[in-house]
């Protein structure tokens, strides 16, 4: 089964996330600041990361070169999911190392396309 991570501190979007990705039948995780994200990732190796950007202790930028520095992460696709919506800040996104953008509030089907496309 496939792995994904979610690293997100907000609740209703974790359940949101989480309750789609496990009727899909993925094995999903969470983390809940840049930190723990860090570790949690390199100890779960998930097959795909949802990162947010504005979390605590650590932003979702910081996480991604993180990720994007060490060997057994690097791979690892990150898709951001933020409320932050301007051109700055997606194309800051990208440059870090992430592979799509997702605006909130998202839809399921803009999930759905990601997995299809990633994983």
């Amino acid at each position: 089964m496939k792995k994904i991570l979610i690293v997100e501190d907000e609740k209703n979007i974790i359940l949101s996330l989480e309750m789609y990705l496990k009727k899909k039948k993925y094995d999903v995780y969470v983390s809940k600041n840049g930190v723990d994200a860090v570790k949690d990732a390199q100890k779960i190796l998930p097959d795909l990361i949802f990162l947010d950007i504005v979390l605590p202790g650590m932003n979702g930028y910081l996480v991604c070169e993180a990720l994007k520095d060490e060997d057994e992460t690097k791979e690892i696709p990150i898709i951001f999911i933020s409320a932050k919506s301007q051109k700055e800040d997606i194309k800051k996104a990208y440059d870090c190392g992430g592979l799509d953008y997702i605006i909130k509030p998202f839809k399921h089907c803009e999930i759905q396309e990601v997995l299809d496309k990633y994983i």
